[in-house]
């Protein structure tokens, strides 16, 4: 009991002070996550939504609302894990500085985990409200979505880490943005089903972690809840418990080498 209570102890003073250090950029931090995504819906929802009338019984732009609250949260969580935690390792000597305290690797990880589940939750809300204000939302599951969110905080936290941990440039992150985030985001569900894709390139979408975590907000969003959407809230616990603990070996390593 007392070691659970100082590993939260300890995540909770790394959480801290991220805080702390988002408040002084915390203006620019939401514009900069929230206006990919706003851009996307204006342009896509509704100028390409003009010329597709429906998509699974329900208009564009309310198709694409939902997945686009989960790439919120995913880049907000993964852009920042990933710049972040390389210039703590490389430039500002945060980590190594945190280790001379009592904390420990795992618990900088959690508090980590936590900060990062704490923006995926702040960035989905904001967009919520967008879709909210623009009539898109239709159900009361959509108040549950912070659950997702956290998850979602945690799964795409978990190998932005690890990326930076192993990275020996700054150049080398934007391979997995570009080789493995904006993929997952182009073919995940967001702005068409998937289900008339050949089935080799079905089978490797239903792997990604977006695209359980775009069924899961579009049907808490629309209201389309059934037993088999049980299914994707389980996916996202599974890759969350075998993500979490990639990054921990991966910075021990480093900052101990």
């Amino acid at each position: 009991m007392n070691r659970t209570l100082r590993l939260l102890r300890s995540a909770g003073a790394v959480w801290w002070r991220d805080f702390v250090a988002w408040r002084k950029f915390w203006r620019s931090s939401i514009l900069l996550n929230f206006g990919e995504p706003l851009t996307n819906l204006l342009a896509l929802g509704v100028g390409l939504g003009a010329y597709v009338a429906v998509m699974q019984g329900v208009s564009f732009l309310q198709f694409i609302a939902p997945g686009l609250l989960a790439v919120t949260a995913m880049n907000a969580v993964t852009f920042d894990a990933g710049f972040e935690t390389y210039d703590k390792l490389n430039s500002s000597g945060v980590y190594a500085a945190m280790l001379t305290s009592p904390l420990t690797v795992p618990e900088i990880v959690l508090g980590e985990y936590l900060w990062e589940a704490t923006r995926a939750i702040l960035y989905g809300a904001v967009f919520f409200v967008v879709i909210l204000a623009f009539g898109l939302v239709h159900s009361w599951w959509s108040l549950l979505l912070p659950v997702p969110l956290i998850l979602f905080g945690v799964l795409f936290t978990a190998p932005a880490l690890y990326v930076a941990a192993v990275a020996r440039t700054h150049e080398q992150l934007f391979y997995y943005f570009s080789l493995v985030i904006t993929p997952m985001f182009m073919f995940s569900g967001v702005f068409f089903p998937v289900a008339h894709l050949p089935w080799i390139v079905q089978d490797i979408i239903y792997i990604l972690p977006l695209y359980h975590g775009v069924l899961l907000t579009r049907a808490m969003v629309l209201g389309q809840m059934t037993p088999s959407i049980v299914w994707q809230f389980v996916w996202l616990i599974l890759y969350a418990a075998v993500l979490a603990y990639l990054p921990v070996r991966a910075l021990a390593r480093r900052l101990t080498t």
